[in-house]
């Protein structure tokens, strides 16, 4: 496990999260008719604009469509235009080690922990090799319990690529995390003191699971329709981002914003 004490946070802590960019290996093409790097760049550029004083910005897997290098080269080139705090995490198609080269704090057999004052992100890597649904390990599971249980006090906001809760769409499901149970064991022992955000699923979701609040956050490049037995688009709606502001009193304020 490795861990970064990054600041002393007194006041809200706020960042926006970005998920599924799904980037190809050429700035001109284009991903079901949708120019993925244009689309991120336009999602950027209105986040930064409506929220410049966020603390990060998070980006929750499939960074990649293809797992190439040129894709993350086109990341690179789309990310370093903003001097803000990135963080990431890899999702199915990505490659995780490509990943670190541009994110070295991106988690791969190890969580990642950030500490913000009274509040800490931490990363996990759920990208099974080869398949589309996810999987948290065993040491990483481990390590997470060690470190919730050691500070209980913290504010602790966990990201993951993969769903650890149904989502009602049954193709989805099956493509979720598939130790969804043995993570939520963990989590919900100290849920009184965490949000669990996750992509994947190209929709917007917000849950309540007793104490525990969940966050997915649409897509940056198109979306899937939700409650669908199978794949299905949902061509109406645009690429999305989603902010989020936590205050002193863990009071979490959300919203999600559609680019037209």
């Amino acid at each position: 496990m490795s861990e970064y004490l990054l600041n002393n946070h007194t006041e809200s802590l706020k960042f926006v999260h970005i998920t599924d960019t799904h980037l190809v290996d050429h700035a001109g093409e284009s991903l079901h008719g949708i120019n993925t790097k244009d689309s991120l760049e336009t999602v950027l550029a209105d986040s930064i604009k409506r929220y410049p004083d966020i603390d990060f910005l998070l980006f929750t897997g499939d960074i990649s469509q293809t797992g190439n290098e040129a894709s993350y080269t086109l990341f690179k080139s789309v990310i370093e235009q903003y001097e803000i705090p990135i963080f990431c995490l890899p999702g199915n198609h990505d490659n995780p080690e490509l990943l670190r080269q541009i994110i070295p704090t991106s988690p791969n057999s190890s969580i990642k922990l950030f500490r913000f004052g009274k509040s800490s992100l931490v990363l996990l890597n759920s990208r099974v090799e080869n398949e589309h649904h996810g999987m948290i390990s065993q040491h990483c599971l481990r390590q997470l319990d060690d470190y919730l249980n050691d500070n209980n006090g913290q504010f602790n906001i966990i990201a993951i690529h993969h769903p650890p809760v149904l989502v009602n769409s049954p193709w989805l499901d099956k493509i979720g995390l598939i130790n969804q149970t043995e993570l939520l064991q963990v989590i919900n022992k100290y849920s009184q003191n965490t949000l669990l955000i996750f992509g994947h699923v190209h929709q917007e979701f917000d849950q309540q699971l007793d104490r525990l609040r969940l966050l997915a956050t649409p897509s940056s490049c198109y979306q899937f329709k939700v409650n669908s037995d199978y794949i299905n688009r949902a061509d109406t709606l645009p690429p999305a981002y989603r902010y989020i502001s936590l205050c002193k009193s863990n009071i979490i304020d959300t919203k999600v914003h559609y680019i037209e």
